[in-house]
């Protein structure tokens, strides 16, 4: 069984038990104790649940309206606009593709719908990513070595080497999302040690998407790395700002605007 399958299982039962041990979840899933310790774990880490002496509980201060997505909690309207932009970008992938992911929510959400394509090679700088998919036997995952900065799921700084390794490397799609995008500085990141990263895999693919929640339009973040104009096929919602529409349209930049639900 896989990660995932247990982790479903498990959230089931707790939700219906409100706590359960390691003992019944080892007969349950038919996994070893250490395994079944290291599932409690991760379920703790991404706050789904909280670990007692040989087993599991809700939170005590669990509310009721929360909603997850393969471990996601979707808090707000913009986290519902993040998942409606992820799957449509996943439905974009296909069998035997290799593609790139970046950092970010909406990224993570995009990662967690790839598990079911074969042959799929993902290079990420993605901590979160990577443990969506490490345990997807049809799927290569490679994560990208550097440093992790604390309260970061991802590598800031890529090892020196990492830039020249990519030269030998092309992508069939590059998913990526920022904190910000205008018409004056364009598309806009708070870590500046992403801007060459991303800059070098966009002359290293077919087709790169912008993955841009409502919340992301007339936002600025700290240092540009693509101009308003950049080539690239943008993934929004209804709620995209109309000036954008027009921009986008007069600039022949592809995007999708997805119906809110």
């Amino acid at each position: 069984m896989k990660y995932w399958e247990r982790e479903k299982k498990i959230l089931e039962l707790l939700q219906e038990r409100g706590a359960i041990s390691m003992q019944e979840i080892c007969e349950l899933t038919g996994a070893s104790v250490a395994t079944t310790r290291r599932d409690f774990d991760e379920i703790q880490t991404k706050g789904l649940a909280e670990r007692t002496h040989g087993g599991l509980k809700l939170p005590e201060k669990r509310s009721d309206h929360r909603r997850y997505v393969n471990g996601t909690e979707l808090v707000d309207e913009i986290d519902k606009e993040k998942l409606l932009i992820a799957k449509e970008a996943a439905a974009q992938v296909r069998s035997g593709e290799s593609i790139f992911i970046g950092a970010g929510k909406t990224c993570n959400m995009f990662a967690a719908q790839l598990r079911e394509i074969e042959r799929l090679t993902v290079v990420t700088t993605s901590v979160t990513a990577v443990l969506e998919l490490a345990e997807c036997p049809n799927i290569s995952v490679t994560l990208l070595g550097g440093d992790i900065h604390t309260g970061k799921n991802y590598i800031e700084t890529l090892d020196a080497d990492i830039n020249h390794t990519l030269r030998g490397y092309f992508f069939d799609k590059v998913f990526l999302t920022v904190e910000g995008v205008d018409l004056e500085r364009g598309y806009t990141v708070q870590d500046k040690n992403r801007t060459a990263l991303y800059t070098q895999l966009s002359r290293m693919t077919r087709r790169m998407y912008m993955l841009l929640d409502s919340a992301k339009f007339d936002r600025r973040a700290f240092a540009t790395m693509f101009p308003p104009e950049k080539a690239c096929r943008v993934i929004s919602t209804q709620n995209m700002p109309q000036k954008f529409v027009n921009y986008y349209t007069k600039q022949g930049i592809p995007f999708t605007l997805l119906p809110i639900k």
